[in-house]
């Protein structure tokens, strides 16, 4: 195992470097995740309770993403399948994403913080607040609903690429799709002929719509598809 300054000099300073010398730009921020204190005022069980079996709606805060994604960075040989099933659903591919820069104080943040770890300046965090697992479109559906009723940004995660962090940002419902129906894992799912009605968490849609065009089967994408699983 290397020093935590050394995975982050190889890891975090050329993702930095990168960002620095491209249009992205890194908006400071003085919030940071509260768990349950972010919109407190939202009644949260509404959302929950419209969510099926299988689907989680959890709070997470700066501790989780410490503990669950900041160890394997310290690896010398990190990989993106060690972060994949972290519990709160907020591991990236690379750790610069956690945190919010602007163009003026990037240099400031790489020696004080990124290689020092000695910061004489509070980071701020580009974390969300709230993670909801779906498992099924209605999640999806329900929880699009929820976030235009209570004026929400939502933030997606897929395979957590995006080096900008929007797929992880801060104060968004945050959608992971890690736990997503994993369509299509042995091909041709065939329809049954006398399923014609789309059931409440919309997992028949695709057949339904199929036999509507006289196609007895489906080949679905999507999901954790490109977990491999």
């Amino acid at each position: 195992m290397v020093s935590f300054a050394r995975a982050a000099r190889r890891l975090i300073l050329p993702t930095a470097l990168a960002c620095a010398n491209t249009s992205t730009s890194f908006v400071a921020a003085a919030s940071e995740p509260t768990g349950s204190g972010w919109r407190n005022d939202l009644n949260w069980s509404e959302l929950e309770s419209q969510l099926s079996p299988s689907a989680s709606l959890i709070d997470t805060s700066i501790e989780n993403y410490i503990g669950e994604c900041l160890p394997e960075f310290s690896e010398e040989s990190s990989t993106n399948h060690a972060l994949i099933n972290q519990e709160h659903g907020m591991c990236m591919a690379s750790m610069i994403t956690a945190w919010d820069f602007n163009q003026i104080n990037m240099t400031k943040v790489q020696q004080d913080y990124v290689l020092n770890q000695t910061p004489d300046i509070e980071p701020s965090y580009n974390l969300p607040s709230k993670v909801l697992f779906p498992s099924v479109a209605s999640d999806v559906i329900h929880a699009i609903q929820f976030a235009e009723k209570h004026n929400l940004e939502i933030s997606i995660k897929n395979s957590g690429h995006s080096f900008s962090g929007a797929s992880t940002k801060k104060d968004t419902l945050l959608l992971n799709m890690n736990q997503y129906t994993h369509y299509a894992p042995s091909g041709i799912t065939d329809c049954d002929p006398m399923g014609t009605t789309v059931a409440d968490d919309l997992s028949n849609q695709a057949c339904v719509l199929a036999l509507a065009r006289n196609k007895s089967s489906v080949i679905r994408v999507g999901g954790g598809e490109n977990w491999g699983t």
